[in-house]
């Protein structure tokens, strides 16, 4: 196990919890997988994140465990948002290419829950 989070994945977490969704270090072919389905090109991904800011921003990220190996990290952490008062743990796989994500698969229950887009 990587005894430090990889600067980029901890970017993404940072941004996340900061809701600077326009600084995440991702690629302009960026593809976003989770139980909600694929999500692709980065402008795609940006355009659902922005008509469903209520349920994506206020985010408590707290890692619980993480492995690294060359381009590839997987995280998995506990997710509180004040917003939806929605708890979960997520597990997240992310394929790194420089100093942005080229591609996140997610998994999580989602339960009954939909995103506009």
């Amino acid at each position: 196990m990587a005894k430090t989070l990889n600067p980029v994945v901890q970017k993404w977490l940072q941004c996340w919890e900061q809701g600077d969704i326009d600084n995440l270090p991702i690629t302009d072919d960026f593809s976003h997988s989770s139980p909600f389905g694929l999500i692709k090109p980065k402008s795609r991904y940006l355009e659902i994140v922005n008509k469903n800011k209520a349920d994506f921003l206020g985010n408590s990220l707290k890692v619980i465990n993480h492995i690294e190996e060359g381009d590839k990290a997987c995280i998995q952490f506990e997710q509180k948002n004040k917003n939806t008062g929605l708890e979960m743990t997520v597990c997240e796989w992310y394929e790194l290419e420089g100093d942005k994500i080229k591609a996140i698969q997610s998994f999580y229950n989602i339960g009954d829950a939909k995103i506009e887009g």
